[in-house]
């Protein structure tokens, strides 16, 4: 296997690993030309799904979902 689990550092501060899994599935995506390339993740899982569920309610309120 080339890849190697990578310890990283989130934006908030706590320490997680990115997968050798993670990183083959990754650039595996981008040899296939669905993404256009590989960046290091920048949040841990945790930070992730908050930053998602926070787009998902502005869109919310963006696109129909206000209250007149």
């Amino acid at each position: 296997n080339q890849y190697q689990d990578i310890e990283l550092v989130c934006l908030c501060g706590a320490k997680f690993f990115w997968t050798s899994g993670e990183q083959e599935f990754m650039y595996d995506l981008e040899a296939k030309g669905k993404i256009p390339s590989v960046k290091q993740p920048k949040r841990c899982a945790p930070c992730r799904k908050k930053n998602r569920e926070q787009h998902e309610r502005q869109e919310n309120n963006d696109y129909g979902g206000r209250n007149y």
